[in-house]
């Protein structure tokens, strides 16, 4: 399968799917050095950019190839920050024990040979070296056991196949799997084709049995290793943070309420807008930013919008969540409309206390800010909020 368009740093299909020999040779021989290795690249955004620039509509085989390629790069991201989480005494015994397996038939679906090959190919570079590095805090002090391995390698790449799962279901239309939590990364691989879907065995599931490399495995890895290896000549400590750093992806939510409202009421009633530095006549505070903005104040009025309206378009793309201090109910603003939501904060009695008339403490309903919080996160408030009006710019 080729590309539709001009490979560069941002599409690079070519050091996924072809050797320096061969990359060379179709550009003139041409020495290039990539600013940024290939193994430090995100493969959810590589996934983004190949389906973009392919031609459409996409074929599901096109897809599924993509995926399996990507899936390599993957797993060699995977097997490289396992091996710098290992200490030295681990890395020496794994490196002996995969060097003797890597003439079985096998060998580039065995994670042990392939460690033992990544481990190989960085020691030719400073990577591991671990003297006056702040990283050296970073490294496991445990003893790696082939079970711990293999879940810390699935955990890993459980992030892409979830993505990736849930893309293929909107782009095609096919159903999301339901399963259990062990056996998630087998039916997601199943499901992207990574493993036929018949694929049955007597021993435990391992994630290798998914590779399906382009070219020849230990090709491919020494020829990224090395760039890595050449990276870490330069920048060293940069280098290994990059590798070990995990990220994890928390959900979005809504800012988080004190219990009493008098807390809010007494810290926001006097608070001047940094802005037009007065004091609100209608003090508000976007629940999903945390910033404090004039409502209808015509102070802090820019390209005839207010700045509640203002604020929804650049917080959050003409979606705004508001809780109006002086009445401590919620607004909502979309697009060109607006709504008065209700209120998170109850009386002891679970009423309302709009415009703070009667004076009584209120509590936040845990339950209320809940709902409010999902209707967001799903993007459902058109369709449960009934009551909606034009604001004609002037909140």
């Amino acid at each position: 399968m080729r590309l539709y368009s001009i490979d560069s740093e941002y599409n690079p299909w070519r050091k996924l799917t072809q050797l320096v020999e061969e990359v060379n040779s179709q550009q003139g021989n041409e020495e290039q050095q990539p600013e940024v290795p290939i193994l430090y690249h995100d493969v959810t955004s590589l996934l983004l950019i190949q389906i973009l620039m392919m031609p459409q509509p996409l074929r599901k085989d096109h897809f599924t190839c993509i995926v399996k390629v990507l899936f390599t790069l993957l797993y060699t991201q995977a097997l490289v920050a396992l091996s710098v989480k290992c200490n030295e005494e681990d890395r020496s015994a794994w490196k002996h024990t995969g060097a003797l397996k890597k003439n079985t038939c096998d060998a580039e679906k065995s994670y042990e040979v392939l460690l033992s090959f990544v481990i190989s190919e960085l020691s030719k570079g400073k990577l591991y070296h671990e003297e006056g590095t702040q990283e050296c805090a970073m490294v496991s002090p445990i003893a790696w056991s082939p079970e711990s391995m293999e879940k810390y390698l699935q955990d890993f790449c459980l992030p892409f196949l979830r993505i990736t799962s849930l893309l293929q279901h909107h782009l095609f239309g096919e159903d999301l799997p339901s399963c259990q939590e062990e056996e998630e990364f087998s039916i997601l691989s199943c499901c992207l084709g990574l493993l036929p879907t018949f694929y049955q065995t007597e021993h435990p599931f391992i994630s290798a049995s998914c590779l399906d490399w382009p070219v020849p495995a230990f090709d491919i890895i020494s020829q990224w290793c090395f760039e890595i290896n050449s990276f870490t000549e330069r920048h060293a400590e940069q280098g290994k943070a990059l590798l070990i750093q995990e990220s994890r992806w928390k959900l979005p939510h809504l800012l988080q309420l004190p219990e009493n409202y008098n807390t809010i009421f007494q810290y926001y009633h006097r608070k001047t807008c940094s802005v037009c530095t007065k004091v609100p006549k209608d003090p508000a505070v976007c629940l999903v930013c945390g910033t404090f903005v004039c409502l209808k104040g015509l102070c802090c009025k820019q390209q005839s919008y207010c700045e509640c309206v203002l604020h929804s378009q650049n917080c959050g793309a003409g979606t705004g969540i508001f809780l109006l201090i002086n009445a401590s109910v919620i607004i909502i603003i979309r697009g060109h409309r607006f709504c008065l939501w209700g209120s998170v904060y109850l009386d002891a009695h679970g009423e309302e206390d709009r415009d703070l008339r009667r004076g009584k403490p209120l509590y936040i309903c845990k339950e209320r800010y809940k709902v409010l919080e999902q209707q967001w996160i799903s993007h459902t408030f058109d369709h449960i909020n009934k009551r909606w009006g034009p604001h004609y710019n002037g909140l």
